[in-house]
């Protein structure tokens, strides 16, 4: 399993996804709240990122997945 850098305290727990195992997986929002954060961002600027350079990165078998709560 690999786990985002810098964003452990968006980890909510592990998730299985058919055929490649256990992955880490981390509270989508969470993420974007950090990079606001650490990076002085705004909100627009932090989706891009995390659309771009984090969900889009493909870093092999046990890359981590990124959820979406439905907070309805």
């Amino acid at each position: 399993m690999k786990k985002a850098d810098g964003l452990d305290e968006a980890l909510i727990g592990t998730a299985y996804r058919a055929d490649l195992g256990e992955v880490f997986t981390y509270d989508y929002d969470k993420c974007v709240d950090i990079f606001m954060d650490i990076n002085d961002w705004s909100e627009e600027d932090a989706l891009e990122w995390m659309e771009s350079n984090v969900v889009g990165c493909y870093v092999g078998e046990g890359s981590p997945i990124f959820v979406h709560w439905n907070r309805e």
